[in-house]
C-alpha cells in the first residue's frame, strides 16, 4: 500500500488503519463495476466499507483521489523489469499487450472517462496521476528504447514522448469514443509497426 500514500491524506491522531484502506478501495471497485463512476459516492462508499465520512475524508479528499488509489492498487507496472525481450519489437508489442488489458479491464473501461474529466479542475489529482500512473509508464517506455538503440536497432530517439503518444493514443481513443472498432491484435501490430517506423528500427 505504499504507493497510494501521496494521495492519502496524512493527518495527525490515531494510527492508520490499513484494512479500512483497503476495504475503501475494494468497496469502491465493486461500485464502479455494478454501478459505473457517475454513481460512485462518499456515502455509497463509506456505507459498503462499514466506515464513516470523516474516516474516509482522513485518508482521501474525494472520490476522484480514492479512483487513482484504486488505478494504482491494481495497475501499478513496472515496464523495465517486465518487459525485456531483446529486441525492440517483441518489447512493443508487449507493452501494447499489457495497455489493451488495461483499457480493456471492466473496472477502467467503467471509470476512465468520467476520471479524466475529474482531473480537469483537480490540479492536485491531476500532479499525482500524472507522476505515479503516467510518468512511470512513459519512463519504461523510454528505458526500452534506449536499450534499443545500445543494440543498435534504432538511430538516438530525440522524442520518446512522441512514441509513448503514439502508441497509447489509439488506444484511448478507441476507448472513450462509442462505435469504433475494438482494442484488437490488427491495432497492437499497427501502432508497433507505426512506432517502429518513426524509431527508424533496423532489423538485424
Amino acid at each position: 500500500m505504499a504507493t497510494l500514500c501521496f494521495i492519502m491524506v496524512q493527518k495527525a491522531g490515531r494510527p492508520r488503519n490499513a484494512d479500512l484502506d483497503v476495504a475503501l478501495i475494494r468497496a469502491t471497485e465493486e461500485l464502479i463495476l455494478d454501478k459505473g463512476f457517475g454513481a460512485l459516492s462518499v456515502e455509497a462508499i463509506t456505507a459498503k466499507a462499514g466506515t464513516t465520512r470523516p474516516a474516509f475524508y482522513r485518508r482521501f479528499a474525494g472520490i476522484p483521489d480514492l479512483v487513482l488509489a484504486v488505478m494504482l492498487e491494481r495497475f501499478s507496472i513496472d515496464l523495465d523489469v517486465e518487459f525485456d525481450a531483446g529486441n525492440l519489437p517483441a518489447d512493443l508489442e508487449a507493452i501494447q499487450r499489457d495497455q489493451v488489458s488495461l483499457f480493456e479491464d471492466p473496472l477502467v473501461k467503467s471509470s476512465l472517462a468520467g476520471f479524466l474529466n475529474s482531473l480537469h479542475d483537480n490540479e492536485q489529482l491531476r500532479t499525482a496521476f500524472l507522476a505515479n500512473f503516467f510518468a512511470p509508464r512513459r519512463a519504461g517506455v523510454a528505458t526500452i528504447i534506449r536499450r534499443a538503440e545500445t543494440r543498435g536497432e534504432i538511430p538516438e530517439c530525440t522524442d520518446v514522448g512522441w512514441i509513448c503518444d503514439l502508441i497509447t493514443g489509439p488506444l484511448v481513443m478507441r476507448i472513450l469514443l462509442p462505435g469504433l472498432p475494438p482494442l484488437d491484435e490488427r491495432l497492437v501490430s499497427n501502432t508497433v509497426a507505426s512506432a517502429l517506423f518513426a524509431l527508424g528500427y533496423r532489423s538485424s
